[in-house]
């Protein structure tokens, strides 16, 4: 049981109509990773944005967080960067699709329907 009430998070809108939560958990490589506090946010204080890059080594761990926080993809705004080591279309297709498999998803931001 939390214990606190679950929170939700304002958004705005973004120029293709998307909702973004205004607040997100940002994760690094040089704070370290805490996979206790990344799973607290999404459960216990409503956050469901996470922002990371695949330099900063935890895309895997978080894939653990999401799958133990029990929440739907389809729930959650990822965000991820590209490094310019992957700048160009097919290296940037194949960054992201790798990234996409270490954390476990299909896709980052939010799916249109």
């Amino acid at each position: 049981m939390p214990l606190f009430p679950a929170l939700s998070c304002p958004t705005v809108q973004l120029s293709n109509a998307l909702e973004i939560p205004i607040l997100g958990l940002g994760t690094s490589h040089n704070g370290g990773y805490s996979h206790d506090a990344v799973v607290y946010a999404l459960t216990e204080c409503g956050i469901r944005h996470l922002d990371t890059a695949k330099r900063y080594g935890c895309e895997e761990k978080l894939s653990e967080a999401i799958k133990e926080s029990g929440l739907l993809r389809s729930d959650l705004w990822l965000t991820n960067k590209l490094w310019p080591g992957d700048y160009g279309y097919k290296a940037a297709k194949k960054a992201c699709l790798d990234s996409c498999t270490a954390m476990g998803v299909e896709y980052f931001g939010m799916r249109c329907n």
